[in-house]
């Protein structure tokens, strides 16, 4: 690899939050809530240009497995595709993605993205993206802070540090989903909402896991080192990954982590958490009213 970014896209998830549209056997990030495409094919198109992004890896379950190639298909695109055999929320499958990508460059530095997130401004996204890749290369674990638009509760918080370099800060500190006077309060002290987007050299990443959670770093690589292939995926080992502790990175890694480092950023980003957000994101008639599929 000569410097550009592995896209380690997470496609694992239930999606829950917007049933009955999103359920178990197809949930929210293979819907086309907002035109043609579904969330999961629009996170891949904005990391899709080679001059910065290498061949993606995709993370999710074997239920989902030939949606995700059916989706890849109808955007022309390839990925590598790796089977959780159980879910172990993202440290694991997070720490799964930078193993394996180790495997094509020790030297790996990925971008892990949700891939059920809306970003409205690409540009914007491809910015922060380069911004992020030089802290990354230094050795931080760079992850992506919102400009609030409003005090939200529904999201985590970022206080900004001490600035790296151009408009990198280090992280002074996580904090949880607030009440609405904390979160009001977080937006007068120049708070940022918590993306759940993360970019790191792979070998840092695990690194600063294994220091917290040795065992977990250990199942996890070992699940990538007897990986099977079944149909062109990469079923990672079942015992040695269901012995992995089921956390998020959140609170595997970024909340311990001395190197922990954020991008401010401001391309119209959401999570999709709810059918408001979905309203509030999809066109609308002189009425308010939002449809999709009439």
């Amino acid at each position: 690899m000569d410097g550009r970014i592995v896209p380690l896209i997470m496609c694992g998830g239930a999606g829950t939050r917007l049933w009955p549209a999103s359920r178990e056997v197809h949930p929210k990030q293979f819907l086309r809530l907002f035109g043609t495409r579904s969330t999961f094919q629009d996170t891949l198109l904005r990391v899709s240009d080679r001059t910065l992004f290498e061949r993606p890896i995709v993370i999710t379950n074997a239920a989902y497995r030939f949606m995700v190639l059916e989706q890849l298909s109808e955007i022309a695109l390839e990925a590598d595709v790796l089977l959780e055999p159980v879910r172990r929320d993202s440290g694991p499958a997070i720490a799964a993605g930078a193993a394996f990508a180790q495997g094509r460059d020790k030297d790996a530095i990925l971008l892990a993205l949700a891939a059920d997130h809306v970003v409205r401004d690409a540009a914007a996204f491809v910015a922060a993206c380069r911004q992020g890749l030089a802290a990354a290369a230094e050795g931080r674990i760079v992850t992506f802070g919102v400009q609030p638009e409003r005090a939200a509760t529904e999201y985590g918080y970022i206080n900004p540090g001490e600035t790296i370099s151009g408009d990198v800060r280090a992280v002074a500190k996580f904090v949880e989903k607030p009440d609405p006077a904390t979160a009001a309060s977080y937006i007068k002290a120049g708070y940022l909402w918590n993306s759940g987007n993360f970019m790191f050299r792979a070998s840092v990443l695990l690194d600063e896991y294994r220091k917290v959670d040795a065992q977990s770093i250990e199942a996890v690589g070992a699940s990538v080192a007897r990986a099977g292939r079944d149909l062109g995926f990469v079923t990672l080992d079942p015992e040695a990954f269901g012995s992995a502790k089921a956390i998020s990175i959140d609170y595997a890694v970024m909340e311990k982590t001395s190197l922990a480092a954020v991008v401010p950023v401001a391309f119209g980003w959401s999570d999709v958490g709810s059918w408001h957000a979905v309203w509030e994101l999809s066109k609308k008639d002189e009425e308010g009213n939002a449809e999709q599929g009439a």
